[in-house]
C-alpha cells in the first residue's frame, strides 16, 4: 500500500526505488530485560528475519536503512547485542549490497559492532526529497519528507481496547509531511497514540489528530485519521 507518493508500506517497512527503511530493531532486549530480573526468551532476532525473508520474498532492493535503536542497552554492549547485530548484519548481507545504520538514542557503544563489519554510522540519510532520521532530537535543514522511528506507534481497537497492532503514522511537522515507522521489536507492540504520550518531539509538535493511521496485522489496514478512532 502506498503511503505518500513513491513511499509504499511493505508490512513493518518502507520500500522507496531500491531501499527498504525500517527501524527500532532493539536487538539484546531479553538479556537486558533479564539482568532487571524479568525471564524473556530469546527469540526477537528469529522472528525479525523470519519477517524480513517475508518481505525479501516480495521485493527485491539494493539498501537497508535500519532507523535508530539497532541495539537495546543504552551505555555498553551486552553479549547478546553483540551476537545478534553482527548475525544480523550477515543475514542482510546475502539480501542486499549495503546497510546503513541511522543513529538512535540507544545506540550510543554501536560503533565496535558497527566496524567488526564495515557499516556506516549515521545522523540521517537524504535522497531525493526525503530526509531519514531516528527521532529523538529535532534536527535543521531537512527535506520535504521525515521519516522517523523512535516512536514505536501503535493503534487499539474493541470496546475495551484488548487489541493492540503496530501502526504507521503519516501527518504534517511544520512544512514537512512526516511519517512515524512502526518498531520492528517482536518483543513489545507498541505505545498505544490515542492515551499514551509521545516520545518524539516531531510528533509532540504536531497535531496528532489529523494524522492518518495505517495499521499492520496480516495485511495493511488504513483507518483514516487518529480523531476519528477516538
Amino acid at each position: 500500500m502506498k503511503i505518500y507518493d513513491e513511499i509504499e508500506i511493505i508490512d513493518l517497512a518502507l520500500k522507496y526505488k531500491d531501499i527498504l527503511i525500517m527501524g527500532d530493531v532493539q536487538l539484546g532486549y531479553e538479556e537486558s530485560m533479564n539482568k532487571k530480573g524479568y525471564l524473556i526468551p530469546k527469540f526477537n532476532l528469529d522472528e525479525i528475519i523470519k519477517r524480513l525473508d517475508k518481505i525479501f520474498s516480495k521485493v527485491k532492493v539494493k539498501k537497508i536503512i535500519i532507523n535508530g535503536d539497532i541495539k537495546h542497552e543504552f551505555g555498553e554492549i551486552l553479549k547478546q547485542e553483540w551476537n545478534d547485530v553482527l548475525k544480523f548484519i550477515d543475514y542482510l548481507l546475502t539480501k542486499v549490497k549495503e546497510i546503513i545504520f541511522i543513529k538512535g538514542n540507544h545506540d550510543i557503544a554501536l560503533e565496535p559492532i558497527a566496524r567488526k563489519r564495515n557499516i556506516q554510522i549515521v545522523e540521517k540519510y537524504e535522497i531525493d526529497n526525503i530526509s531519514i532520521l531516528h527521532g529523538h532530537k529535532l534536527l535543521s535543514d531537512l527535506r520535504k519528507i521525515i521519516i522517523i522511528g523512535h516512536e514505536h506507534p501503535a493503534v487499539s481497537f474493541g470496546e475495551k481496547k484488548y487489541e493492540k497492532y503496530k501502526c504507521f503514522l503519516k501527518g504534517k511537522f511544520e512544512k514537512h509531511t512526516l511519517i512515524a515507522l512502526p518498531s520492528f521489536n517482536f518483543l513489545t507492540v507498541g505505545s498505544d497514540i490515542t492515551k499514551e504520550q509521545f516520545l518524539s518531539p516531531y510528533l509532540k509538535e504536531s497535531k496528532i489528530e489529523n494524522f492518518e493511521v495505517y495499521a499492520v496485522e496480516d495485511k495493511v489496514y488504513y483507518f483514516g485519521k487518529v480523531k476519528d478512532l477516538e
